[in-house]
This record gives structure tokens, sequence and C-alpha cells, in this order.
């Protein structure tokens, strides 16, 4: 495909088709998917933002949840859809999603809290003219010269982008009210979405309806949704330019770059368009506040029961790349998934060490009170995803202590599954552990998770045990892939793990 007119590039469609079509469901649905893989890799699919309850199985991570669907496999999955809003499935095999594997999923409330007139996916994403293995392969360079050439993803506005502007056009009736359902699906960068002389009210962030929020722009970070009611103009004089703007900081030797893109919110077909210079733009570029939304369910949040400091740092390992570590701790997956561990070691399963040392595992205990502090040592912004769970963004701050930069939620704060922490912030997240399974929380940059910036909850390991039946395209997708069916990470019996590996680690700074 040639999504941009700039570059053509293999990329992995659906039933002969890219981009995949967005997929639309109601409160109460049953979703299946019969996923078939005709690559020549593994794949799989991940519900971004599906708490799966129940159906931990069904969260579609290779090595966590799942040995992976094979070339020539199948496997079905199925999600009871209890929850609202937007979302989006995706490859969780590597970065595979950034070869296009990827589309929008909204889900309508029964009870929608919020009226407008018309419903509108606007899916962002910086797209590369590389497939996702050389970027890897790049980042991964031990020469610290290959690691830092320069590349850059181009703008796609629902997978479209270049100087054609048509399919990228948003037509408004005047007077109509528009929820535009925004979502960042980029392998990196965080994109900052407003529209000349139009005010927009958010309503959602990631599933989560809130109260209505004025702002100018939104900045969405990789994984977020955030969803705006538009109120057009009563007249048809003029069109008005929209911003999707890309600003990416991946690499940590090349300075960070401002991609601009901008289209067309037409009223009429040739009615002069307003834009305008940064000077007087009505788009600004302040930091979208996330910790301010009020939720339309309130929820009080939990207390503490057990904390989870996780430093997230970006360093030069003893093997001589760059690696993403939280705690110093880089993640790798482990021959067994994690799921299969829990299930298949017994008492054991209570123990960290029986997952691995670099699955960098945290076990909860059932109905437990969990605060994760994160803390972003980097110069960079990260966007961290926790799988089954929303959290509560109970407070931000900068990592020096700096109490001018301390930002405290309300009685209720806002539930969401992707946080945006700056450079050198903070922020506290907060949920209860009521739902058994394995969870990776990980940066939602896709080449910085597959750097290691990932960590996994074990959540109830006692419910797991008893309370999981597996599908059986599980065991065969692992058999067929010559993955142990029980066991260790290592596929060894107990905590019997000679051959794992602990490093690498990072240089002495």
């Amino acid at each position: 495909a040639n999504p941009d007119g700039l570059d053509q590039r293999r990329v992995i469609g659906v039933n002969g088709k890219w981009p995949p079509p967005v997929i639309e469901v109601n409160e109460g649905d049953v979703l299946a998917i019969h996923a078939h893989n005709s690559l020549d890799e593994p794949t799989s699919l991940h519900a971004h933002g599906f708490h799966q309850r129940g159906t931990t199985y069904f969260d579609g991570v290779p090595g966590v949840t799942e040995c992976g669907i094979p070339p020539n496999g199948n496997f079905t999955y199925e999600y009871s859809i209890t929850q609202t809003g937007t979302y989006w499935l995706h490859s969780h095999y590597e970065a595979q999603y950034t070869d296009g594997l990827r589309t929008p999923v909204v889900i309508h409330a029964n009870k929608e809290p919020h009226r407008y007139d018309e419903d509108m996916v606007v899916m962002l994403e910086g797209w590369y003219h590389r497939n996702s293995k050389d970027v890897l392969q790049q980042l991964l360079s031990t020469s610290e010269y290959v690691r830092n050439l320069p590349f850059r993803p181009y703008m796609l506005v629902n997978s479209h982008g270049g100087s054609d502007l048509r399919p990228t056009t948003f037509k408004f009736q005047p007077g109509r009210t528009y929820r535009l359902r925004l979502l960042n699906v980029s392998a990196t960068g965080m994109v900052r979405f407003g529209i000349e002389q139009h005010e927009m009210h958010v309503i959602e962030v990631d599933g989560t309806a809130t109260e209505p929020k004025l702002v100018n722009s939104v900045q969405l970070s990789v994984g977020q949704r955030v969803s705006v009611l538009v109120t057009a103009k009563n007249s048809t004089e003029a069109n008005y330019a929209y911003h999707a703007d890309m600003f990416t900081d991946i690499q940590a030797g090349v300075e960070r770059a401002v991609l601009p893109y901008t289209s067309i919110v037409e009223y009429a077909k040739g009615a002069p368009l307003v834009n305008a210079t940064d000077k007087d733009s009505t788009v600004g570029w302040d930091f979208f506040e996330d910790v301010d939304l009020v939720p339309i369910d309130k929820q009080a949040p939990p207390g503490v029961n057990k904390w989870v400091p996780l430093e997230a740092r970006t360093a030069i390992f003893d093997d001589r790349r760059e690696h993403l570590t939280f705690n110093n701790r880089t993640y790798a997956k482990p021959t067994v998934p994690t799921l299969t561990t829990a299930l298949t070691t017994g008492y054991q399963a209570f123990y960290p060490d029986v997952y691995g040392f670099k699955t960098h595992p945290i076990i909860l205990d059932p109905m437990t009170d969990v605060e994760v502090a994160v803390f972003n040592h980097d110069n960079n912004s990260h966007p961290f995803h926790l799988h089954g769970h929303s959290f509560f963004v109970y407070r931000r701050g900068a990592v020096n202590d700096d109490p001018a930069k301390i930002r405290n939620a309300g009685p209720y704060p806002v539930r969401r599954d992707t946080v945006t922490i700056p450079p050198r912030e903070f922020a506290l997240l907060r949920f209860k552990a009521d739902n058994p399974g394995v969870w990776l929380f990980h940066c939602h940059m896709a080449f910085h998770a597959e750097q290691g910036m990932m960590a996994t909850f074990i959540e109830d390991p006692y419910y797991i045990r008893n309370g999981t039946n597996l599908p059986k395209e599980y065991s065969d997708n692992c058999k067929q892939m010559g993955i142990p069916l029980a066991g260790n990470a290592m596929g060894h019996q107990g905590l019997d793990l000679p051959d794992e590996p602990k490093g690498p680690f990072p240089l002495a700074s």
C-alpha cells in the first residue's frame, strides 16, 4: 500500500484488504473474531482497553497470555462487550501493528450521556516507510551512529496522508454537533489535534465518559483515545484548517522534531480556507491535563495496600545496545507464556521467581488496593498502558519533588488505561486488583516496549489456576510453535531456571 503517496510498502491487511475495517458494536453484544494467520510469522490480536474479565487468555499478548498464532494457525477471540467508548484492535506480536494490523473499535452505549448529531472516527497515525523489523533492528544496533541515523514517521488520518487532502477532509454541516473519536495508533509520537476557530469539549478518555471540558486542542500519546464534541458554525462562507501535528523524540541522540500536518474541515466546496500561523492560531500547544477531568460515573479511588514503584529509564547496557527499563530491568519474553506458568506450577505460582527475572513479575493478591508510582527519568514522554484495568490518575508531579508541579485529582479522579508522563515527571495510578489474570504494563511506544519497558502483573494466582478454562486453540498453537504446555518461564519444573538469562545490565553512568 501507499497511503500517503510517497512510498509503496508491504502492509498487513485483513481478508485481502487494507486498511482493516472499523469495528462497531453495541453494549451487551458478544464480539467474536476468527483470526487465521496467513503471514510467514506469528501474530496475535489485542483489544486495547478491553478489561477481559474472566477471559485473560483472550488478551492477545504472545509470551504473556498466549503463545501467539503461528503461520497457518487459527485463534478465535470472543469478547463480552460490557464497556463503552472508543478502543482499538491491534497485533501484540513484536511491533507488528505498525505494519498496518490495527483498527478502531467503537462500542455504542445503550444510554449515551452526551447528545450529538453525528459520530466520526479520526484515527491518527505516524506511519513509517520501513517495516517494523527494520526500525527495531536500527534502534537495537550496537553502533551509536546507526541508532541515531534520522528516520521519521509521516502523518496519516484514517489511513490516508500526503498532499492529496481529499481523503482526510471532514465535511461539516452548519449547526450540527459532531463527536470526533480521536485515536493515536502510531508506533511513536504524540499528536496534537485541533480545528481553527472551533471549540472542542472533551467527553471521553480511554472509554471513560467525562463531564465536558472545554479545550482548543488535545494531545494524544500512543494508545490514547479522546472523544470531543464540536458544534459546527452556522455559516458556509469558509472552510477551516484542522491540525494533526506530530512530535516525536524516540531517538535519544536526535533532537525532538515537530512534524506538522494540516487538512480541512469543509463546509462548502471551494470556500476560502481559514488557516493561521502559529502566532495567530486558535489551536494551542498546552499540555492536555487529564488529572482535572471528572468522570460521569463518579467513583472514589481505592486506598493503598500495595505500592509498586517503577523507575522508567533509557540506558546503554553492557551488550552495547540501548534498552528501556523499569527499575533497571529490561523485559524479555519467556519461553513459556506467563499464563501457562500460573496455571501449571501449583503453589509456586505465588513466587515471582517462577515467572522469570526478565518478565519483571509482580504478584497481586485478590482485591488489593494497588498504587503504581511511575517515575519518568527520561528526556522524552512515555505513554504507559495497563492491560486488564482502567486506573485512577490520582496525582502528577515532578521527579525532583518541585511542589509547584504537583497536580492532585479531585475526589473522583478520571479513569483511563493509558497515561502520558512527561519528561522527568511522575504519576500515581491506582486500581483495585479485582480482575484475576495476567496483565502487562508497558510503554505503548511500540519500539520502546520491544526495547524492554514492560512489567507483568500476575493477579490472584489462586483464582487463575482454579477459575481458568483455556480454549483448545491455545494449546494447539503452542504445540505447533514447539512451546511447552507447562512449567516455569524456561519450561522447567518449579524454581529450576538454570539457563535463565538475567542480563544485559545497564552500564555505570
